[in-house]
């Protein structure tokens, strides 16, 4: 709580500088220019990086304008509270490390919390190559080819899905969440199934942990942004310290939202930005243009990639936007109408090392669902219609588990590699691309400035989200 409180007084103490300069200079335009604009900063999405740059902006003063091209805000944050056992399709824990996350709960009064691990079934059931066993059979199955400790990797909670934990490197050679920006940690961005090789993995490791890769392929992954993954893990203290908001993870977004004086224009997608000496213009799809001082671009790289920049951005920064890829991820929620794991015996959640991916049963007091979570990047799944998605995924779920047969359905699907306003799931880096990029996408382009958890230095996910919005806001408050 004491870092918190100190980030606070930190951020009001910049704001009630910033606040005064903002006021009097229209965060540097000329007072005729001031006079025309929309909002002092515009704010291009509404996820909680945007969001959370809009409410620092505000508290300094900054009149803000949210530009959101969907119809609801939180971005990446979507709980389904339509669809039975209300599914979270998104973000949804709050770990312990999540300073300004918790601090944001605090201020807007508190959510009904739950601890994640009181709301999920575990160990998990495996199905390994379609034969069904429990995870404690693992270590002796004819079929586990790992050798030495690997065969025991995990034990009987995760089984062969703990072998990239068990080579998670101890101490990790990142002494700080924001180590792998520092030049001399580059001989690290390499392949990580090299990485791998190098400290033993036997080809039947490499093997399965490449289908627990958001590529697909060990050797299409940075081992620099994996020890990255496993740094910001071990700051978060582990699955016993995350909660969730029992009455849904976007009570969290909308929270943030009904603090801003100005309503969010939704259903308003920008196609182009200019900048100049006197501000910026943004262009929307339906032929309107806003006018503000500086304008926060938080939305993720695929959308950026659509937005026409004037100037256009440093060549090095263009290519970053261009090239940093985003995993695939379709998530496909089932309805429990008998309980089927009393008929096999086994635990009721799955893990597979099939493209299929993990199963996770959960319950609590808004109902229980399954939540299948595919991001194998071949997977048909992601080109596919909603309704076929659904007839596949009960087809494979019933192949995995036959006593899933006539006592499960499929309720709900959320695409987020076809979704509209993401395009993707979550940012990672091929092996290069740390050393080549650093963190350029973060950097401000003129009157431009970037938000999202992708510009994040230090934290990852929801908390990533809401540092990079405080630090775009930062950045334009210590500029006014």
């Amino acid at each position: 709580m004491t870092s918190t409180r100190t980030r606070r007084r930190v951020l009001k103490q910049i704001a009630a500088t910033a606040g005064v300069i903002a006021a009097g200079s229209g965060l540097g335009i000329p007072v005729r220019a001031a006079s025309r604009r929309d909002a002092d900063v515009i704010v291009v999405g509404a996820g909680l990086a945007g969001l959370n740059t809009a409410l620092t902006l505000q508290d300094a003063g900054v009149s803000v304008l949210v530009l959101e091209g969907s119809n609801r805000v939180g971005g990446r944050v979507m709980t389904l509270d339509d669809v039975p056992g209300r599914p979270e399709a998104g973000g949804t824990e709050f770990g312990a490390g999540y300073a300004r996350c918790l601090s944001m709960l605090d201020r807007l009064g508190g959510f009904p919390m739950q601890k994640w691990l009181d709301t999920v079934e575990l160990p998990f059931a495996l199905n390994f190559d379609g034969t069904l066993m429990p995870m404690s059979a693992w270590p002796e199955s004819p079929l586990n080819k790992m050798v030495g400790n690997e065969r025991s990797a995990g034990g009987p909670l995760m089984g062969p899905f703990g072998l990239t934990m068990m080579y998670a490197p101890r101490p990790s050679p990142l002494n700080g969440l924001d180590s792998w920006l520092l030049p001399e940690m580059a001989s690290y961005d390499v392949s990580y199934g090299d990485y791998l090789k190098s400290k033993g993995a036997s080809e039947a490791a490499l093997r399965f942990i490449s289908n627990d890769m958001p590529t697909g392929d060990v050797n299409t992954l940075s081992a620099l942004w994996q020890h990255r993954l496993f740094r910001f893990q071990e700051f978060m203290g582990g699955i016993d310290g995350l909660n969730r908001i029992a009455t849904g993870a976007s009570r969290f977004p909308e929270g943030i939202a009904k603090l801003l004086k100005r309503e969010i224009a939704f259903n308003t997608q920008v196609t182009a930005i200019r900048a100049d000496k006197d501000g910026v213009e943004v262009r929307t799809r339906s032929g309107r243009t806003y006018r503000a001082g500086r304008v926060t671009v938080a939305v993720p790289l695929p959308l950026l990639r659509e937005i026409a920049l004037e100037p256009a951005l440093p060549a090095l920064q263009a290519a970053a936007v261009r090239e940093i890829p985003y995993d695939n991820m379709v998530n496909v929620f089932f309805g429990v109408k008998e309980p089927y794991w009393k008929v096999d015996g086994l635990p009721s959640s799955l893990w597979t090392n099939q493209p299929m991916g993990r199963m996770f049963h959960f319950r609590s007091e808004q109902g229980e669902y399954l939540w299948m979570n595919v991001r194998h990047p071949q997977s048909p799944w992601i080109k596919m219609k909603d309704a076929d998605v659904m007839q596949d995924a009960t087809r494979t779920l019933h192949r995995m588990r036959p006593s899933t047969v006539g006592r499960i359905e499929a309720i709900a699907v959320v695409n987020w590699s076809a979704h509209p306003w993401t395009r993707g799931h979550n940012v990672y880096r091929l092996p290069g691309q740390i050393a080549r990029f650093g963190n350029v996408v973060a950097e401000p382009h003129g009157r431009v400035h970037f938000a999202g958890d992708h510009t994040a230095a230090t934290m990852m996910g929801m908390e990533g989200a809401m540092e990079s919005g405080e630090r775009a806001a930062v950045e334009i408050l210590q500029l006014a």
